[in-house]
């Protein structure tokens, strides 16, 4: 049995993302990317094999999706991979890659047409 006036271990990280901002993370990319329409409820629910219910608490910021109905929507949708990326705090890193990526195709780009830029 614990003693009672045990100290909690402060967390390394600082402060952590919150169920709440990571409910409503999903909820801003379900939104961009499907809306909020009963079609949409039904086609998520459709998608992931969640309920109705379910499907109405992501879209409401309520509740975020976990496990395996997480997985499914990363699958479908981009918004919800970027946003995953994001919280996990390699958002900022996938835009600089994407920076270098672009730059490269220019200087390819350039080198087939014999420009130079």
């Amino acid at each position: 049995m614990l003693r009672e006036t045990r100290k909690n271990l402060p967390s390394e990280s600082g402060r952590g993302l919150t169920a709440r901002e990571y409910a409503v993370a999903i909820e801003v990319a379900l939104k961009r990317e499907i809306g909020t329409s009963r079609h949409a409820v039904k086609t998520l629910a459709r998608m992931t094999n969640a309920s109705e219910r379910t499907v109405q608490n992501w879209l409401s910021g309520v509740r975020g999706p976990n496990g395996v109905h997480l997985i499914l929507l990363a699958q479908n949708f981009a918004s919800i991979r970027s946003t995953i990326m994001f919280l996990a705090g390699q958002g900022m890193q996938q835009y600089a890659d994407m920076e270098a990526a672009v730059q490269l195709l220019f200087e390819v780009i350039a080198m087939l047409t014999g420009k130079r830029r």
